[in-house]
């Protein structure tokens, strides 16, 4: 227990190193805990929304990182608790937050399928990852939710996956030299009817995914509410 009462966890990471681990949740905070103690060691609070939704250690194990509903991602000290940078330009609220290998960049999406890249020694905004629709094999669903992001283990591609069941590899190996928005992934794989809910690179570059497959259901808008 340490969360508010009845707020619901939205996330929870493990430290590399495996003795700490960390939550998220609908009480505008993330908390740091141990395996060996019952209350959490520290509180993350700054958050102006309700719900913190993802969390995610550093490489180094110094600092954390959470994305939440107010539309920022935020890297935290776990010796202070203090947050040491506000990481802003998002449209919408994140629903996922990941960290490269190198602990260099940040990325997280939103709720409306973008996916936001980040310096961290900076805070910049480095570029945006947007499908492009149009010449996409995906291009007859709407826009949807990214429920998932992979950096591979040499850090030279980004994976993402959701709801319209396809996965996508970019190059994020030259960050800096990349466009303000990028919609051209260099590997796009789509499933039949596979909703992407996870992705695993291996310490081999092998991507591994886990989804639902969703049902086609049909809907009679005739009907009044």
């Amino acid at each position: 227990r340490g969360h508010a009462p009845n707020a619901p966890i939205w996330s929870v990471a493990f430290a590399p190193s495996g003795y700490y681990f960390a939550s998220a949740g609908g009480d505008a905070t993330a908390r740091m805990w141990t395996t060996d103690r019952g209350a959490p060691v520290r509180l993350f609070a700054g958050h102006t929304s309700k719900s913190v939704n993802s969390v995610v250690f550093h490489p180094n194990c110094n600092y954390i990182l959470t994305g939440a509903d107010d539309k920022t991602a935020r890297l935290w000290d776990v010796q202070t608790a203090r947050c040491v940078r506000l990481l802003n330009g998002c449209s919408r609220g994140l629903n996922n937050v990941k960290i490269s290998p190198c602990g260099r960049y940040a990325s997280a999406s939103d709720y409306s399928g973008i996916v936001h890249l980040w310096d961290l020694g900076t805070g910049k905004k480095m570029t945006e990852l947007r499908p492009n629709k149009s010449a996409d094999s995906a291009s007859s669903r709407p826009p949807s939710m990214v429920h998932s992001l992979a950096f591979s283990s040499c850090g030279r591609a980004l994976a993402t996956g959701g709801d319209d069941c396809c996965v996508r590899v970019w190059d994020v190996q030259n960050m800096f030299s990349m466009p303000v928005v990028t919609d051209t992934p260099v590997k796009t794989y789509q499933t039949r009817r596979t909703i992407l809910l996870d992705l695993q690179y291996t310490k081999r570059n092998l991507l591994l995914s886990v989804g639902k497959y969703a049902n086609a259901i049909s809907v009679d808008h005739s009907k009044s509410a």
